[in-house]
């Protein structure tokens, strides 16, 4: 989902091959990416622009009012069969369809309040019934609606309907009823270098790692060091969903679980008034949301789909940082002998600013221009240009094709320098600029989700998922390490760095972009680091890994169980048996064995619980024979036993599985992670189950 859809990669790429000599030349060898922009506008024509429109039919973000009947029917199903989660979504797609200030649409509130009463929403369900009178409640439902609303403040206590305001009940926080997105904040000292940071860092600059930070005293461990909301954010949608070439889909996505501004879990959404993709909290929300870039986007519903996150988080940063910041900071970028207009950290010291959460830090995290490869370039150039030319025929109502990039009228001094000479042309470098610069710097928010493990069962479970791509200007200063000495977590929009360790004054912080020492050998991170953020990973876990020499592999010798050592001829260092295979061999019985445990997964949830455990104790037989005793699918394979036998009711034989499984999870996440926290909620859940207090 970050890049375009397929067909527009390959048309992209075939345009590059086909390109003539001299436009291509010109594109490899360009000072500056407004030269870039410039090369891949000029190719953009009317067939160009003709294969994007075909290629958005196949996408729709437009109302459909056929689609209000449907979603409604299928909400009225599960409301009948008291399935009334799943109900509430689906009034909620027939509500993101409907025309506003129609019957249809307040027919649809008015369902999805009798289905909050039920879920025991009542704050919630008295807003859908004012929903259901502003968009024109039909007189004969009035009574029924009026009745709920009554039961509604009957529950929480209130006895003035009118008055407007709702005081305090049991169990109700009227301050979360127009949720803004905002979390708890933590008031950080303030740090005199930078804003949303903590006064325990401090910035520092040097040519091998760049911009990073220390500790200039001691940091304890859980100790909040940063607290930043994102500068822009995009949740991610699936494009399957939205297919014109498949029927309305019942199924329920993030994009239907999440206010597609400040990224919290939505009850009850309210939809945009003019396409059937954007749902928001809160008013608050969609007001902020339309007035920063939804009056710009919303136009471009299935373009975006089309383009990608990346291209769609782009155009966002673009759009909330403004035309006149924009036009500033990137015509200050071409002029500048130096590709950085951000203070320093002598700069800071002197003269007293603040390296900011702004637009300013987002411009100038680095694009990596040199390092990506051309072919890639020239797909965002593209992309961007494409995107451009359709924002400017939304905007002007006219083929901007003839608009020459030469026009003196209406420029600003700087943009006379620099010469960027249109909107187009500084939007379009900014937005190739922002592209490139995600393939690093794009921060994936990531949530934790319940997730139902075997049904009827009494242990919940939860697992991580990624729900939106952002930027964080200052999380950004922070370096990897495959032992990072910080965590994040996310609460909506914001994200909250804390230390996961004690840190030590002078010692760099650092993050870890995804490779981690306790998951992946050091061979696989640095390809991996070195792919995507183009550097060589030298922190202290990858220094100590080369030194050692160690050729160590998660197999271990189906002859004798010593673990298997070397590269793509695996040897065991067992003198007495010196048994040797080849390790694609193993990494093929690896994947049948990964095969067979998704399989039993998919039967515990059907409730197959006999035969699922059969299988599972062969799966754990075979793993035992060849993996390490250590491997993280022998983990899954005790997680999964331990939901069969707590299905079941046996809270024992569970504890047991779960406490061999929990083991393995902090060999492979580390003894703070979120990973084993998980682990011993559902642990003290099965004891609590099984009457085991003493051990909860």
């Amino acid at each position: 989902m970050e890049h375009p859809v397929q067909e527009w990669q390959n048309y992209a790429y075939n345009k590059w091959l086909h390109l003539p000599s001299d436009d291509k030349n010109k594109f490899s060898t360009a000072s500056d990416l407004t030269e870039s922009f410039m090369v891949c506008w000029a190719q953009i024509q009317q067939e160009e622009e003709d294969v994007l429109e075909r290629l958005c039919c196949d996408l729709s973000v437009k109302k459909e009012p056929r689609a209000v009947l449907f979603y409604k029917q299928e909400g009225n199903k599960r409301f009948g069969r008291k399935q009334y989660t799943a109900a509430a979504a689906l009034y909620s797609k027939a509500i993101s369809h409907a025309s506003p200030h129609t019957e249809e649409m307040a027919i649809c509130f008015a369902n999805r309040s009798a289905v909050l009463f039920h879920l025991a929403h009542y704050s919630v369900c008295i807003e859908d019934i004012e929903h259901a009178q502003e968009h024109g409640l039909p007189e004969r439902l009035k009574s029924k609606v009026l009745q709920r609303q009554s039961e509604c403040l009957e529950r929480l206590k209130i006895s003035d309907p009118s008055g407007g305001v709702f005081p305090k009940a049991e169990g109700v926080d009227p301050s979360k009823l127009h949720n803004t997105g905002k979390p708890e904040v933590l008031h950080l000292k303030s740090n005199t270098q930078l804003t949303n940071a903590a006064c325990s860092l401090q910035l520092h600059t040097s040519s091998p790692k760049g911009r990073h930070l220390k500790a200039i005293e001691e940091i304890k461990q859980g100790e909040v060091l940063i607290q930043e909301d994102a500068f822009v954010s995009v949740l991610i949608p699936d494009r399957n969903t939205l297919s014109t070439k498949r029927n309305w889909d019942t199924g329920i996505t993030n994009c239907e679980l999440y206010c597609h501004h400040c990224l919290e879990r939505v009850i009850a959404s309210l939809p945009c008034p003019y396409c059937s993709f954007a749902k928001y909290c809160c008013q608050h929300c969609m007001d902020t949301a339309w007035r920063q870039y939804h009056c710009t986007e919303c136009s471009l519903g299935e373009a975006l789909l089309t383009v990608g996150v990346f291209c769609q988080t782009a155009l966002r940063t673009v759009l909330v940082a403004g035309s006149n910041k924009v036009s500033e900071l990137i015509c200050r970028i071409r002029t500048s002998s130096v590709q950085d207009v951000t203070p320093s950290q002598q700069e800071v010291s002197a003269s007293g600013a603040k390296y900011s959460s702004d637009y300013e830090a987002v411009v100038n995290l680095l694009p990596h221009v040199e390092h990506h490869k051309v072919e890639f370039r020239f797909l965002c150039g593209w992309t961007a240009a494409a995107l451009c030319k359709k924002l400017c025929l939304n905007k002007l109502g006219e083929d901007v094709g003839a608009l020459s990039l030469s026009e003196k009228h209406n420029m600003s001094e700087d943009e006379r320098k620099c010469g960027c000479s249109s909107e187009p042309v500084v939007f379009g470098t900014a937005i190739l600029r922002h592209m490139l610069q995600l393939h690093c710097n794009a921060q994936a928010v990531m949530v934790l989700q319940e997730e139902q493990e075997v049904p009827y069962s009494s242990v919940e479970s939860q697992k991580s998922s990624r729900i939106a791509t952002a930027v964080f200007p200052i999380l950004s200063l922070l370096n990897h390490s495959c032992d990072a000495n910080t965590n994040v977590s996310f609460q909506g929009r914001c994200a909250t760095v804390r230390a996961s360790r004690s840190i030590q004054k002078g010692e760099e912080v650092t993050h870890c972009y995804g490779p981690h020492k306790l998951r992946m050998s050091v061979r696989e991170r640095q390809k991996l680091l070195k792919a995507q953020y183009f550097f060589t990973c030298q922190c202290d876990a990858c220094t100590q890994e080369f030194a050692s020499g160690d050729t160590s592999t998660d197999f271990c010798c189906p002859k004798c169980s010593s673990p298997l050592k070397g590269e793509d001829e695996l040897h065991c260092p067992n003198a007495a048996c010196e048994h040797r295979i080849r390790k694609d061999q193993l990494l093929l019985q690896l994947q049948h064995l990964e095969h067979t445990v998704s399989t039993t997964r998919e039967k515990l949830q059907s409730n197959h619980i006999a035969e699922s455990i059969t299988m599972l104790k062969s799966c754990l037989s075979e793993a035992k024979e060849f993996l390490s005793p250590n491997h993280k699918i022998l983990g899954e394979i005790y997680d999964q036993l331990a939901q069969a036998e707590a299905s079941k009711g046996n809270w024992k034989a569970a504890g047991v599985h779960l406490r061999r499984s929990t083991r393995l999870v902090e060999l492979q996440y580390g003894s703070s992670s979120l990973e084993l926290g998980h682990e011993l909620f559902k642990l003290a859940q099965i004891l609590f189950n099984g009457d085991y207090f003493q051990d909860v």
